[in-house]
């Protein structure tokens, strides 16, 4: 079969490949001046003869001559143009063979320079200064597209199925509206929301962090963003739409996004409830829905959310924010098969477990920025959330010995209840000063603020029976515990960053000294009361109206508990900045201080303890051009063990799964390189990109398990280790072909790590291997759109202590995704994708097919109104698994998920915008898309 399989898909390449063959045509010419003579570097555009859309563009050689390469079939538009010369156009019909026009001759311009009106088409993709720069209006989209389908059509551009975007094989973090952030915590929110149409142009854009922009001080943070200019017709009015759909087995969703822009400013509410696991404002997209019902376990919420962006256009001052509420209820069903690895044996345990989960949370945050003059600089951005969540559940467990026979050792029950609230406030304040008397020196002070409090009630009954421990009557040993814990946590936090920036000489050299002291202050406060109930049930019932007001305090299991962490970075480096490259390298020293309290037990008090860590840093940018860069970090920072790892009390909520913290534990330090080539070739819009990078971690966190066979029982604590490291590579190519309508896609990425940990006091080493090769061809012409993404995934574990339970597991599958816009305005969608799995425990390995389809019928005049009918997981076959490895152990787990439903819904687009004030494109009468009106998609 595999053969066979080989063989045809040599066939299908070779198919693939003639017919693109034979269906390209390419046309050539050659640009002169009216006497005959050659233009250099003169732009040629080539336009649909219909509507004039631009199709492709190049400029001429050293001859004159060029160019445009795999045009289809059609009647064409070529216009040139050429500083100081008339635009001359030639139409030109395009079959099966190349085309050779005449040459195209162009006059010099006649008019005065007093008075000129130029009318061109605006160039597709332009390279700025670590910006890529997209013109919207250069890629087709349905007048009634979000933000997403631009994105996909864009190349260099990716976007998953759940919706993550890429650019240049990076990860976006934010959306920006005229440079000012969306909902700056999911950039998803913008890209599902935010009509394509009113976008001029999209620029990516790979900048400092904020800190680094504002001081202009490189601190190694970079991140990618995506900044969206808005049509100047369509940054005065409102827009949005509002959703409702309602299905068979009570399943309902309802969403609303209403927008305002006026000048420089922006405000946006944003609203959603459903029971179709779509959690916060990502998924609601009117009749979009896409891959809806993918979260684990069934989930109903409901949120809500403003931003807005206000200020003086010059902005010397501007507020913004985002203010955001949010209530969830899951129900999630688990069945886990877990390994313990020993070194001489294996032991097994097998669960189910329900839970019900519930929780409110209100978050704000805020940005306020005052630019006093070109010099001064000061940013405020205040931030809070608050937290009401309460849940219960209940597993059962049996632990089996690692013979042949699987004797059963343990059978276990646990229920609980919990509920508590939280809040938390903070804030960063940043000021930067440059000094005119000395060009290129600044002054900047930051400094940061977090306070937290989590109040909680836990209560646990569990009842463990013990097979092959007997008591004195010979029967089987049997536990129960009944306990109630009052948790209370609360922390401060307080940060200040000083730096002094000086030029070496003339600032034109480009050498600057960069001096830095950086602190962090950390106190927190842990108190753990633990109340045994006095009644016993041996017969393991569990009475629900016990007053735990009358249990009595288990002061083993209790404490007080105080750590305090101190850690300094004093910093000292040399930046050199040139036309081609950036060279950012220092030293800093990093002390750390931490010391442990308990008030109850003072035994248990750890003294101060002092670490010290020497870290150099190297950041090394070259530029080969606009486009192509390569860049080179070494970092190395310290983290801090928490509240949880150092408690020195044994959590007993799972009896059989006892976690004792360690005060005794020392900060961890991580040292990290990485190496990362990006290029992007304009005229061929071709994206590649290939990155790696190692990480090693000294002192690292790890647990340490002791295991008892008597009763399966075990206890784990927390120990310091070194020898953790891990290495990955990713690679990606991104190529547009056959006039950007298809767009290829492939990726690679591999990791390998070690991991050490501790089973029965005897050190163990895991393994990993992983690689995870994929590619995607998307079709997307006009009024079509298709996806095929293959992919593949290989997972290989070994371990010191247990080599027979070394694993080798593969998932498999593909996706394939269609569209069709069709007459009379019907919109039908169909996703479909197959998953496959080997290798992981018995009952856990993956077959299935997801099917998910939608017809929707778009009317009213600008098609504002849509119906549409949609159905997942058609052939009822969705299951959710996942594996999880560790040093001692390995999990895999399935959970319940959301299956096949049906949903009729319907959507409505609205907009204020003056028709006189639109842009004069293709779209102009259009008016502007509103989410929610493009087809349906899961």
């Amino acid at each position: 079969m595999g053969l066979n399989l080989k063989k045809c898909l040599t066939a299908f390449s070779a198919a693939i490949l003639g017919c693109a063959t034979l269906l390209a045509a390419n046309i050539r010419g050659t640009v002169t001046d009216d006497n005959g003579e050659p233009l250099i570097e003169a732009t040629v555009r080539l336009l649909a003869a219909k509507d004039s859309a631009f199709v492709k563009g190049t400029t001429t050689d050293i001859n004159g001559k060029f160019t445009l390469r795999d045009i289809k079939s059609g009647s064409y538009i070529i216009q040139t143009s050429y500083i100081g010369y008339d635009n001359a156009t030639v139409n030109t019909k395009v079959g099966d063979s190349n085309v050779n026009v005449a040459p195209l001759k162009m006059k010099e311009s006649s008019i005065m320079l007093k008075e000129a009106v130029v009318k061109g088409v605006k160039t597709e993709i332009v390279a700025k200064e670590d910006t890529l720069e997209y013109n919207a209006g250069s890629y087709k989209t349905q007048p009634n597209a979000v933000m997403e389908d631009l994105l996909k059509k864009l190349p260099g551009v990716e976007v998953d199925s759940d919706g993550k975007i890429k650019a240049g094989g990076k990860e976006v973090t934010k959306i920006l509206v005229d440079g000012k952030e969306f909902f700056s915590d999911d950039p998803k929110v913008a890209s599902k929301n935010l009509p394509a149409n009113m976008i001029d142009k999209l620029q990516v854009v790979d900048r400092k962090s904020d800190l680094a922009r504002l001081t202009g001080v490189d601190d190694g943070e970079e991140e990618t963003v995506i900044n969206l200019t808005v049509k100047k017709g369509m940054k005065n009015g409102w827009f949005g739409v509002v959703n409702g759909g309602y299905g068979t087995d009570d399943r309902y969703a309802a969403d609303f996004n209403v927008n305002r822009f006026w000048n420089d400013n922006q405000i946006t509410f944003l609203g959603n409830f459903n029971n179709i696991n779509q959690l916060g404002f990502t998924d609601s997209n009117g009749s979009r829905f896409r891959r809806f019902g993918g979260n684990n376990g069934i989930n109903t919420s409901q949120s809500f959310g403003v931003n807005f962006n206000v200020g003086k256009s010059d902005e010397s001052f501007r507020v913004g924010g985002d203010l955001l509420y949010s209530h969830t209820d899951q129900d999630t069903r688990t069945a886990q098969e877990r390994q313990y690895l020993f070194t001489d044996s294996t032991s097994y345990v097998s669960s189910g477990s329900k839970s019900r989960d519930k929780g409110h949370n209100i978050r704000g945050d805020f940005r306020v920025k005052w630019k006093k003059d070109t010099l001064t600089t000061l940013e405020f951005r205040p931030r809070f959330s608050l937290n009401y969540n309460r849940s219960t559940s209940a597993d059962s467990s049996h632990t089996y010995a690692g013979d042949l026979a699987r004797s059963l050792v343990t059978r276990s029950i646990n229920t609980g209840r919990s509920k508590g609230n939280s809040y938390e406030f903070g804030g960063e304040l940043w000021l930067n000063h440059k000094f005119a008397s000395r060009p290129g020196r600044s002054f900047s002070v930051a400094i940061d603020y977090r306070m937290s409090n989590v109040r909680e009630d836990d209560f646990s009954y569990s009842y463990n029976r013990f097979y092959l421990l007997k008591n004195v009557l010979g029967n089987d040993s049997i536990d129960t515990y009944d306990q109630y814990t009052d948790n209370h946590t609360w922390s401060n936090r307080v940060g200040a960053r000083l730096t002094w920036t000086e030029p070496i000489g003339n600032v034109k050299n480009g050498r600057f000294i960069e001096i830095s002291y950086r602190m962090n202050y950390r106190w927190n406060n842990a108190d753990k009361l633990v109340y045994d109930h006095p009644v016993d049930y041996p017969d393991g019932g569990y009475d629900p109206v016990v007053d735990y007001m009358q249990s009595i305090l288990n002061d083993e299991l209790s404490n007080r508990f105080r750590n305090d962490f101190f850690t300094q970075r004093f910093q000292v480096g040399f930046r050199q900045v040139r036309k081609d490259y950036t060279l950012n390298a220092g030293v800093a020293f990093v002390p750390s201080m931490s010391k442990s309290k308990d008030l109850i037990n003072s035994q248990r008090n750890i003294d101060t303890r002092w670490v010290f860590n020497v870290a150099p840093y190297l950041r090394f940018r070259y530029k080969f051009s606009k486009t192509r860069n390569m860049n080179v970090d070494y970092r190395g920072n310290a983290s801090e063990p928490s509240i949880s790892q150092l408690q020195p009390v044994a959590d007993m909520s799972n009896p059989l799964r006892i976690v004792i913290g360690n005060p005794e534990l020392k900060p961890s330090f991580n040292h990290n390189v990485r190496v990362r080539f990006s290029d992007f070739n304009v005229e061929a819009q071709r994206s590649i990109m290939m990155m790696a990078n190692v990480g090693m971690t000294q002192n690292s966190i790890v647990s340490n398990t002791q295991f008892n066979r008597e009763t399966g029982g075990q206890i784990t604590t927390y120990e310091n280790v070194n020898g953790n490291w891990n290495a990955n590579m990713f690679g990606m190519i991104s190529l547009p072909f056959r006039n950007k309508n298809w767009q290829f896609n492939g990726n690679l990425f591999a990791r390998y790590s070690q991991a050490i940990g501790f089973n029965n006091g005897e050190r163990s080493r895991s393994n990993s291997f992983n690689i995870g090769p994929s590619v995607s061809l998307a079709f997307r012409p006009e009024n079509w759109e298709f996806e095929l993404r293959p992919y593949f995934n290989l997972q290989q574990t070994t371990n010191s202590l247990q080599s027979a339970s070394n694993r080798s597991v593969q998932t498999y599958g593909g996706m394939f995704n269609f569209g069709w816009y069709a007459p009379f305005g019907l919109v039908v969608n169909s996703d479909l994708s197959y998953t496959g799995t080997s290798g992981y425990s018995a009952g856990f390995d993956q077959n299935q097919w997801m099917w998910n389809a939608s017809i929707a019928y778009q009317f009213l005049k600008g098609k504002e109104a849509t119906v549409a009918i949609k159905g997942y997981d058609l052939l009822q076959q969705r299951k959710s698994v996942m594996r999880n490895i560790t040093a001692n152990t390995i999990d895999d787990t399935s959970y319940n998920s959301l299956t096949r439903y049906f949903m009729i819904s319907f959507s409505y687009r609205f907009n204020t915008f003056g028709s006189g004030n639109q842009p004069a494109d293709r779209n102009a009468h259009r008016g502007p898309g509103g989410p929610g009106g493009r087809p349906p998609r899961f």
